[in-house]
């Protein structure tokens, strides 16, 4: 049993939980005991990554120092559907030219984004509150996905920044209470399998399109919830895969072509990603949502993820409601990463790998 199993036991009524909530989920069990954390759920994020998140460092946009962004902007209004094909706008994807890199087993993939989730709270009597939790995040992950002398896989660095409205709702006094910054380690005790985003995992990865689609027709299955299609999920895991992360040139070109073949998929014009970069959005409906992937209109490079409300349905926003955000700003290679000490709590048990 992992941490995901414990929160779908924990809200079995719930459809089953994107790698968006996954991540977060993560974040937050490595957080507990820190400091109280609100739960929060981020909403389907798939064709989304980014978290999808670590391709675009010829795109970065560093914002000045001790500047906080701005949120990014929530249209009232239906994603507007693009000319280009998906096929067209991922093929040309696949072949985008990036700063390209190459690291050693033993340095750390340093993704910094920013990134805006739905947060949900429910006090006395039921009363719930909602609003968008806005971050700018730094994660190192080991190259190799073995522990470093500290007996960590990674570090996440979290800023939380000033809370955003929900569509509809009022921000609420407890929306402020988490910022700040915090430093934590990562520990995923070794655990490997279809979700690991280490560079040696996603370096093994097939590089031919159909041998990529397979792959993940494989490793994501269909959940068995009758809104969800087989694809959803192929799109959603692969998604997944490229948030903070960074997938080499040729599974990488691989997977954009493998997702262009997928039925379903489409493209709006003008989708803008947390740091308020325009581009293509290639992207799903799911569950009342369409979530994208932000392809920048010039250079085909990845910028970042958004889901945003099609259909009024479970919600409780306006249609066109941006509920989800991401940008990727920057991605390298370091020797070293912070200092975060694994409390007692954090340290793997003996015979879980890693």
């Amino acid at each position: 049993m992992n941490e995901f199993d414990l929160v779908n036991q924990a809200r079995p009524d719930v459809p089953p939980y994107d790698p968006g909530t996954k991540a977060m989920a993560r974040d937050q069990l490595v957080a507990a005991g820190r400091k109280r954390v609100t739960w929060r759920k981020p909403y389907t994020f798939a064709v989304a990554g980014a978290l999808a998140l670590a391709v675009a460092a010829a795109t970065a946009a560093f914002l000045p120092a001790g500047t906080e962004p701005a949120p990014p902007r929530q249209n009232a209004a239906m994603p507007k559907i693009a000319l280009m094909s998906a096929e067209q706008v991922l093929d040309r994807a696949a072949g985008a030219a990036a700063e390209e890199l190459d690291p050693r087993d033993d340095q750390y993939v340093l993704v910094e984004s920013q990134t805006m989730y739905t947060s949900q709270a429910f006090g006395e009597g039921g009363k719930e509150d909602r609003w968008l939790y806005r971050t700018k995040r730094k994660i190192w992950l080991r190259a190799d996905g073995k522990r470093d002398a500290q007996g960590r896989e990674g570090v996440l660095e979290i800023e939380t920044l000033d809370p955003v409205a929900y569509p509809g709702w009022k921000i609420p006094k407890l929306a402020h209470d988490e910022k700040g910054s915090e430093v934590m380690p990562l520990v995923y005790c070794g655990g490997t399998g279809p979700w690991s985003k280490n560079y040696t995992a996603l370096k093994q990865l097939p590089t031919d399109p159909e041998a990529m689609k397979a792959h993940l027709y494989k490793s994501f299955p269909a959940t068995g919830d009758k809104q969800q299609s087989p694809e959803y999920q192929v799109w959603d895991g692969a998604s997944e895969l490229l948030r903070e992360s960074y997938m080499p040139p040729a599974q990488r070109a691989a997977l954009f072509k493998a997702l262009g073949t997928l039925p379903g998929i489409t493209v709006t014009e003008d989708a803008e990603d947390a740091a308020g970069r325009k581009g293509y959005g290639v992207g799903v409906v799911y569950n009342g949502e369409r979530s994208e992937l932000v392809i920048d209109k010039e250079n085909y490079t990845l910028l970042g993820e958004r889901s945003v409300v099609v259909e009024k349905k479970q919600d409780k926003a306006p249609v066109g409601s941006l509920l989800a955000s991401t940008a990727q700003l920057s991605v390298s290679v370091s020797d070293t990463a912070p200092d975060a000490p694994v409390t007692e709590k954090e340290q793997c048990q003996p015979g879980q790998g890693g």
